[in-house]
């Protein structure tokens, strides 16, 4: 009871004095804004739109990023902590103002609020507004004064946007005008669209880019040009009978509840004739390994050439079979934009080639026909490169655990840009007893370890029986061999080992949708040690037993991913999604049955049967400089026939760094069973899995000019595993609607995110339990006893994840 109240008198006097600090900041922040000036507090922009619910919160996004002075950053909203920090140290900044700290932005020096700047917003929002089609928006701003303070309020009326009516072409050459019709349907201006001067930019590129895959290589944007009309002409043709004219107009009156305007398309040649040839690719050179632009006039270059492509290079870096197999810019083809940018995507998606240029050049040598020269440099990348992984977490039941990964790539083996990787992992968690030995070392106790080697060669190209396609090239087409060995010791339990081999075909169907089928795979899973009292336990319970016994799995499976990252839409957030099914034991299974009718020739009986489904559905939004990100992960596998339980190298589990951040890895679950004792602790696992995961990541401060950056994150996890059927071990185990929402557990918690060069990221997170399904009073809800004070409720439940990279 006195530590009790002791904490909860040091909380109070803890949130006196923060909010005492945030009342002095709020006063101290303009003590360095000079006479007549003012710090600008805010900006408010008041918006009055018919614009759909669905679309206002990206417009009132888009309008925001148009104020050109924003105000100081303000920690969680109320604490201007780098104006703070600029502040406490302001005489060094005045002196010093090309400091990298203000550089970097990690102290702001104070926002003084400027009328020049407060106009200029003014003029982005109405130029903005009226680009979208609203012609006659209004925009009026005002500012308030006070106690050295600015606030700027815009008070918007965008009124109604325009629609696009008609669309209509004048083109000064009948062929160009015909090939623009013919792909009218493409249009980005389609009748009763929301006008804009974006979608007008969209269909110059359209057509440009359309015109430029038929040949036409020097056609560009400044040959098109638009004219706008917002006025119905159609109303007022009858203009000797001034009644006619009236009512027409009235009609128009009536329209402009939403408005409408005609487009013209005006396509001309201006000066430039060449606008309108088609060219022809007459040659096309390749330099694989260029070093610098004598290369070009170097005579001792090695020389060679494949499917009349043309080679030149100082030693054999890739096979030129390679090469020309994801090169679109052929002989004696059309010239095509999209075949040049295609090139230029898989040629850099071969992983061999740091930079990859394309340069096309008119060759005069050619007389009757308009051709191109096409010369294409690339710069090797590095061949090999090392990279290390690691995971540090401490929980309940044990006092430390660890793992490491070490990765080699070859990333052009043999010189056809194959990958090969390899990586070996090891994985240690002990426990710690005061009482145990006479120093620090003899205190851990060995608790499990697990060691693994796996190793995949992934080739550019389908290894198939038949002959593929282009267009299968063109698709990004690989074939991936994989092989593992991975060894598991719960040192008072057993050892179980897993040996894995695979065979995978992945291909890109389009930018944003990729497959990857497995046609077979093969994992056998063996126990060469299991200790009396292990042994003892799988003896009593079917579910053990079954999940550990040894097995032969051979199965297939396929999954499809979605991402857009690379989209317009990205600007705002973008969605990922993966769907993969796996099956095992078909192959098998009809093999035993071919084996028994031939007097048992071929006859297999320890092998795994199981349909499996997962998912993994992942959002991310932007919110200003921050991100929300959002995952639904899970799955279920069912066995069947033979087989009553998922073997346990497919089973799932919950918990850990990248999963359940308040319970350790494989702790939690199956449903409400409770968790073991430090000295008698199994792995949990199940054969269904649902999890849910939401962070709200956002920058803290920046360091070495950005070099490093110091980002947070509060997140919160919840889930849990099941059985798929009722187990004497587990008897709360399997998954019950009546008990569902009972059995999902959760826990949140605050992280640290160490950015070095935005491509390195050691992330800290610290989590505990919100809910735990295993407690039986209040629902599992735990809220009511945390108690951050008491050191009992730390040991307890405070777990400590150090990871390599974001959680998803």
């Amino acid at each position: 009871m006195n530590c009790s109240r002791t904490s909860r008198i040091f909380f109070r006097q803890t949130l006196y004095l923060l909010l005492m600090a945030v009342l002095f900041s709020a006063c101290d922040s303009t003590k360095h804004i000079g006479e007549g000036q003012y710090l600008l507090r805010k900006n408010t922009l008041k918006v009055k739109s018919d614009v759909p619910v669905t679309k206002r919160g990206e417009f009132n996004d888009q309008l925001n990023s148009l104020v050109v002075q924003k105000p100081n950053s303000y920690s969680f909203g109320v604490f201007p902590f780098k104006l703070w920090l600029y502040n406490s140290r302001y005489d060094k900044y005045q002196r010093d103002t090309a400091n990298y700290q203000i550089k970097s932005k990690t102290v702001e020096k104070p926002v003084v609020y400027d009328s020049v700047l407060q106009r200029r917003t003014e003029q982005n929002l109405k130029s903005f507004l009226f680009n979208q089609g609203f012609f006659y928006a209004k925009v009026r701003d005002t500012v308030v004064k006070k106690n050295k303070k600015a606030y700027v309020t815009y008070n918007i009326e965008t009124g109604t946007n325009y629609l696009i009516n008609a669309i209509k072409y004048d083109v000064d050459d009948s062929v160009i005008r015909r090939d623009i019709e013919k792909m009218g349907d493409e249009t980005y201006l389609k009748k009763g669209t929301d006008f804009s001067m974006g979608l007008l930019d969209e269909e110059m590129s359209r057509i440009t880019n359309n015109l430029q895959d038929l040949g036409y290589y020097k056609f560009s944007q400044s040959n098109i040009s638009f004219v706008l009309d917002t006025m119905n002409k159609n109303y007022f043709r009858n203009a000797e009978n001034p009644f006619e004219t009236a009512i027409n107009f009235l009609a128009l009156q009536k329209q402009q509840k939403r408005p409408t305007l005609d487009v013209k398309i005006v396509v001309r040649a201006d000066d430039d004739s060449s606008a309108y040839f088609k060219y022809v690719i007459s040659n096309v050179m390749v330099y694989p390994d260029n070093l610098s632009s004598d290369d070009f006039r170097d005579s001792t270059l090695e020389e060679s050439e494949y499917n009349g492509i043309k080679f030149r290079y100082h030693r054999h870096y890739v096979h030129d079979e390679v090469v020309a197999r994801h090169i679109y810019l052929n002989k004696g083809e059309v010239y095509s934009q999209s075949n040049y940018s295609q090139t230029i995507t898989k040629l850099n998606e071969l992983g061999v080639f740091q930079t990859v240029r394309i340069y096309r050049r008119d060759d005069t040598a050619v007389h009757d026909q308009h051709a191109l020269r096409v010369v294409i440099v690339m710069t090797p990348s590095k061949k090999h490169d090392f990279t290390t992984n690691f995971e540090v977490s401490n929980g309940s039941t044990y006092s430390l655990g660890g793992a490491l990964i070490v990765s080699f790539r070859d990333h052009n083996l043999a010189h056809g840009a194959n990958l090969l990787s390899t990586s070996i992992n090891g994985g240690i968690e002990s426990a710690y007893y005061p009482s145990r030995g006479d120093n620090i070392f003899e205190h851990f106790y060995l608790l499990s370890k697990n060691v693994g080697f796996n190793t995949s060669l992934d080739m550019p190209k389908f290894l198939v029986p038949f002959r593929p396609t282009r267009n299968d090239n063109a698709n990004l087409p690989r074939t991936i061999f994989g092989a593992g060995f991975n060894l598991l010791d719960r040192v008072d339990y057993f050892t179980l080992t897993n040996t894995a081999a695979s065979l995978s075909y992945a291909w890109r169907e389009t930018p944003t949708k990729t497959w990857n089928i497995s046609p077979a795979f093969i994992n056998i899973q063996r126990l060469p040690r299991v200790a009396d009292s292990f042994q003892k336990r799988m003896d009593e319970n079917d579910f053990l037993r079954n999940s550990y016994k040894e097995n032969f799995i051979e199965g297939e499976n396929v999954s499809f991913t979605f991402t857009n990252p690379n989209t317009r839409a990205a600007k705002f957030g973008y969605s990922y999604v993966n769907l993969g099914l796996e099956e095992a034991g078909t192959v098998l299974s009809a093999v035993h049955g071919l084996g028994q009718a031939l007097n048992n020739l071929y006859s297999i009986n320890q092998y795994a049967q199981y349909v499996k489904f997962d998912f993994d559905l992942r959002r991310f939004i932007n919110v200003r400089k921050s991100v929300a990100a959002v995952r639904f992960y899970g799955g279920i596998g069912l066995p069947y026939d033979k087989s009553s339980t998922l073997p346990y190298i497919k089973q799932y589990f919950v918990g850990g760094a990248y999963s359940i951040r308040g319970w350790r890895v494989r702790s939690l679950g199956p449903g409400a069973t409770p968790p073991d004792s430090t000295t008698n602790y199994i792995d949990r696992t199940g054969d269904i899995k649902l999890e849910m995961n939401a962070e709200y990541r956002f920058p803290i401060v920046q360091l070495f000019s950005g070099a490093m950056k110091l980002n947070g994150a509060f997140f919160a996890d919840a889930g849990n595993i099941w059985l798929a059927q009722k187990s004497s071990e587990y008897p709360n185990g399997n998954l019950e609607w009546k008990t569902f929402g009972h059995d999902i557990a959760m826990s949140t918690g605050a992280g640290a995110r160490v950015d070095i060069g935005g491509f390195f990221v050691i992330r800290f997170d610290l989590a505990f339990p919100l809910k735990k399904p295993y407690v039986a009073e209040n629902g599992g809800w735990v809220i009511k006893q945390i108690s951050p004070y008491d050191s009992d409720w730390r040991d307890q439940n405070l777990i400590l994840n150090i990871a390599i990279g974001y959680p998803f």
